[in-house]
């Protein structure tokens, strides 16, 4: 029987966008005729917003003074939504409209599910996607091992159909506003990073199903849409990091912060007397994020 096609009016699609290359082209091509929110939370060349105004049809285009961070860009766009179904998709992703019909067919066919996602591949269309789990799971799992022998099911076309997941990634998701109102989108406290975990979490403590669509499929060109430079990973690693203190309810007179703290000055200094300025780099953000989670409410 084949699945029916739907009037995808009834979605309005949200990117957030942040120091974007020019492969946010590639991501408004594909889904150019749907109602778009726009978020430009910074850093993003004059010529790049000018051309996204000039050639797609943008229904609401907002400049932020400041940074929001993802999750709270995202809950701002919402209040915005007028259709039934948000698609949340960064810059990054690739959909097809037939996919994203299919992601429709699945929300429509299952009530009360809040969310569903496609399969993930990349630009050669190798099967890059893994039923993952939440961190907190992990303990005694051989993660590596497990996440390649779910790889290669998925490759092989051995999980086929609807399935209900515990965790997705925010790169895509297609979202009932109608449910996902009711317990809040991203949590606020969390800037970048770890809120698809957050809000995975409340939506299975909800028992509220998330549902992947393996007839859905998405190109995934992985943190390919933000220029790279010294400044953009450094910011990246301290919201890695001072979000997963969040996510984790870290207490801030836990022994594991002094730890951390001692470990991280210490191979900011000895990297630096090597002169490996990366890695240098790399913790002295994780001891701003440490300083910020410890001064945050």
């Amino acid at each position: 029987m084949k699945n029916k096609i739907y009037d995808l009016s009834e979605i309005t699609a949200v990117i957030v966008l942040y120091s974007t290359t020019d492969l946010v082209f590639k991501c408004l091509d594909k889904i150019n005729g749907l109602k778009i929110i726009i978020i430009d939370n910074g850093k993003n060349d004059a010529h790049i917003i000018k051309l996204i105004k000039e050639k797609y049809s943008i229904s609401k285009y907002f400049k932020s003074r400041k940074n929001l961070g993802f999750g709270r860009a995202c809950n701002f766009a919402l209040k915005y939504v007028k259709t039934q179904y948000t698609l949340l998709v960064e810059p990054d992703v690739i959909i097809e409209q037939s996919s994203i019909n299919y992601l429709l067919v699945t929300l429509k066919k299952y009530p009360n599910t809040a969310i569903t996602t496609p399969r993930f591949v990349n630009e050669n269309f190798k099967v890059i996607d893994y039923l993952g789990n939440f961190q907190e799971y992990g303990k005694g799992v051989v993660r590596n091992k497990l996440e390649e022998d779910i790889n290669n099911k998925l490759s092989k076309n051995l999980i086929e159909g609807d399935t209900c997941i515990n965790f997705c990634l925010a790169a895509i998701l297609l979202i009932n506003n109608s449910i996902i109102k009711k317990i809040g989108l991203f949590n606020k406290k969390i800037f970048l990073y770890w809120e698809d975990f957050d809000l995975c979490r409340r939506l299975k403590m909800n028992c509220i199903p998330i549902i992947k669509s393996f007839k859905s499929v998405a190109i995934h060109l992985e943190r390919k849409s933000v220029k790279e430079n010294f400044f953009n990973k450094f910011i990246m690693t301290v919201h890695n990091d001072k979000s997963a203190y969040i996510y984790f309810k870290v207490k801030k007179n836990h022994p594991i912060i002094f730890k951390r703290i001692f470990l991280y000055t210490f191979r900011f200094i000895i990297y630096i007397l090597i002169i490996n300025l990366k890695k240098a780099l790399k913790n002295l953000a994780r001891i701003y994020a440490i300083y910020l989670y410890l001064k945050s409410n």
